[in-house]
């Protein structure tokens, strides 16, 4: 009897031991609590944030800046080769080509009118007479568009209106897009680069395509 006593008490001794290892000491190795995502400190990083960290990441061959407008072009390539030292500067123009609806030129004036006259009959108001161009004298330029698909459209419509003999066509625009661009920059002078956009509204700091 006195036996069995000692071995019940040593059980419960041992049993009580594990209760307290359990609950102090034997906690989980990660906290799913203290692992939970802080919301205040998550920031969203824009894509024009993303594009001037690449360009400011070490082994970068090329780094541009733009687009600038074309009389702002000096003065952003002397900025540039300012903080350049001897690097390669370059300059990149991206001409901003649209598409235009237009009657090619006819002989005279008068034959001019008369079409003209045509396309009123024809419900065709929105269009522009040429006079003052030499190459254009006499044409008719019935909307200039930004993309081939949309000239495209408005060729079909004035076909329906009866309209023909008018063409679609690329046609350069006078606005043309400029990028300053810097070659094999180390990283202090990509990280001074990219402050030169506060300097031109709208120009950005990104890796040159195709680099």
């Amino acid at each position: 009897m006195r036996t069995a006593f000692f071995v019940l008490l040593f059980a419960n001794a041992v049993f009580f031991a594990y209760r307290f290892y359990v609950t102090q000491y034997a906690k989980p190795a990660t906290d799913p609590i203290a692992q939970q995502i802080q919301p205040e400190r998550v920031r969203i990083v824009q894509p024009e944030e993303l594009a001037r960290l690449a360009a400011t990441r070490r082994g970068v061959a090329c780094i541009e800046l733009g687009p600038v407008a074309t009389t702002e072009a000096a003065r952003a390539e002397e900025a540039v080769g300012g903080l350049a030292g001897g690097l390669k500067v370059s300059r990149r123009v991206d001409e901003a080509t649209r598409w235009w609806v237009y009657i090619p030129p006819l002989p005279t004036r008068a034959a001019a009118n008369q079409r003209i006259a045509e396309l009123k009959k024809q419900g065709v108001d929105d269009y522009e007479f040429i006079s003052d161009d030499s190459v254009w004298r006499n044409a008719i330029s019935l909307g200039v568009y930004s993309s081939e698909e949309t000239a495209n459209r408005r060729v079909d419509e004035l076909k329906r209106r009866g309209v023909r003999g008018m063409q679609a066509a690329p046609r350069e625009g006078r606005s043309a897009r400029v990028y300053v661009q810097l070659r094999d920059a180390p990283e202090p002078v990509r990280l001074r680069f990219v402050e030169l956009k506060d300097g031109f509204p709208g120009a950005d700091v990104r890796e040159c395509p195709g680099a």
